[in-house]
């Protein structure tokens, strides 16, 4: 048997090992005496602490098409919004993909607009694709419209 926690090594049943060993000490003559078998004890398993959980990409957050959230989101990851949000969304990026809604306060570093924004925004890097549809009080340090894109309200750069 394989264990995920011993590095692909097998895993040794201890009452097993000393079965073998009088079975083998049995059969055996009293000249021939059996080596004793040396148990065998997995490595320790070190968990990731905190710091290096970070380092790991994570899978993103998704609210489907269809979907209706209405609350609070927070992530620090990645949220890909298909359906609707109503509330408030802080998350490291965010896409608003072209079927997505989003109305309310939305804070992030990175955002993507594919579809349609409602509220206040709060991101480092805006970028407004060409069937978007922006209207709020818009605060970003660096912003992309692409042509096409639709936007009104009150743009702040940081």
């Amino acid at each position: 048997m394989m264990s995920i926690f011993s590095k692909n090594q097998p895993t040794v049943d201890n009452d097993s090992i000393s079965n073998v060993s009088e079975e083998i000490a049995q059969e055996s003559t009293p000249e021939e005496q059996v080596p004793a078998v040396a148990t065998y004890a997995p490595e320790p398993v070190t968990r990731l602490d905190s710091a290096n959980r970070s380092s790991v990409l994570t899978k993103p957050s998704i609210i489907s098409e269809g979907f209706t959230f209405e609350g609070t989101i927070t992530s620090d990851g990645v949220l890909n919004i298909a359906g609707t949000v109503r509330g408030k969304i802080t998350a490291k990026s965010v896409l608003i993909d072209s079927t997505g809604q989003v109305d309310g306060e939305l804070n992030s570093e990175q955002l993507v607009i594919k579809g349609q924004l409602k509220g206040d925004v709060n991101c480092e890097d805006l970028n407004v694709g060409p069937v978007a549809h922006v209207d709020g009080n818009i605060s970003y340090k660096y912003i992309h419209i692409q042509r096409g894109g639709k936007v009104a309200g009150k743009f702040i750069k940081n």
